[in-house]
């Protein structure tokens, strides 16, 4: 009799043990299958926030185009005053908060300028590279190099030239074409961040059009250490003659101020104009998680807007 009863409490024990095995796997189960479906909302989620901010970026970017066009119908020059150049403060969509600003590219040196359509160096735009880098405190040997990695042949220039055998250290040669983008600068020897940094407010990049000898300079808008750079024989009284009496709506007005420096000025006179045709639109979108940046580089002919290249920025605080 009791070996029954034994038999029995082993066998309700050995179920109770299968029943809480189960009801383990169950709940590893459960829990497993709840971790993945918060997983697939929360990548749903970041999909969806990921989508309006980059929608948002693309909103931002036609109704800057939409400003550039309605400025080229209201007027003929551009300068700091017009509508495009204002800076808004961020606002908010659905339950995101967009900014954006248009800069103005004609205001900063061209760094394509420093060597023709046909890869030869411009010497009188080296010698303006160089003068910018010396005002802002940087090595004037840099634009050699600069110069080395656009031009076509596999001359060092300058005292500071590096060609081919310079970058044996690196996966890469010298490119001997044209800049793409600023970011191209950090691939260049001796252009660190530091330097690039120093850069950012006075440089930029754009190519140049087949029919164009180099770009031009908007008076109206340009940074005062690229005036001086295009001429340097400049007086403080002069530079801030042309500084405060802006906007102009001819280069003709300052013939006064500038003629007066020699042939010099008077050859880089023609470098300047009233009105712009290179923009930077940049933008920045936070739905959420997502917070992204984009840059935008547009070039306008009267009222058509041309998309010359898109970036994804890297967000900093």
């Amino acid at each position: 009799m009791s070996l029954a009863v034994n038999k029995r409490h082993a066998e309700k024990g050995a179920a109770l043990i299968i029943v809480l095995g189960l009801v383990a796997v169950i709940a590893a189960w459960a829990a497993t299958a709840a971790y993945e479906d918060m997983l697939s909302l929360r990548r749903a989620e970041n999909v969806v926030v990921s989508m309006k901010s980059e929608l948002a970026c693309l909103s931002a970017l036609a109704l800057a185009k939409v400003t550039l066009k309605q400025d080229a119908r209201d007027g003929s020059t551009d300068s700091l005053d017009d509508d495009w150049a204002q800076v808004s403060a961020p606002f908010p969509i659905d339950d995101g908060l967009v900014s954006g600003e248009i800069v103005d590219a004609n205001r900063y040196l061209n760094l394509n300028d420093l060597v023709d359509v046909k890869g030869e160096a411009v010497l009188s735009m080296v010698d303006v590279a160089k003068r910018l880098f010396a005002i802002k405190n940087l090595d004037t040997a840099l634009v050699d190099a600069l110069v080395d990695w656009m031009d076509v042949d596999d001359v060092p220039f300058g005292l500071g030239g590096v060609e081919d055998s310079g970058y044996y250290d690196k996966p890469y040669s010298v490119k001997n074409a044209h800049l793409d983008r600023l970011a191209e600068l950090r691939l260049i020897k001796g252009f660190d961040k530091d330097v690039i940094d120093a850069l950012k407010d006075v440089v930029t990049v754009w190519p140049l059009a087949k029919d164009v000898v180099y770009s031009k300079v908007n008076v109206n808008t340009v940074q005062e250490s690229v005036l001086l750079a295009i001429f340097p024989h400049m007086s403080d009284v002069d530079k801030a003659d042309v500084m405060s009496n802006r906007p102009y709506d001819s280069v003709d007005v300052l013939k006064t101020a500038l003629w007066a420096q020699g042939k010099e000025a008077q050859a880089m006179f023609s470098h300047l104009s009233v009105v712009s045709n290179h923009f930077m639109v940049r933008v920045h979108a936070v739905f959420g998680r997502a917070d992204r940046q984009e840059e935008y580089g547009l070039f306008r002919d009267h009222e058509k807007i041309t998309l010359l290249w898109r970036e994804r920025l890297l967000w900093q605080p």
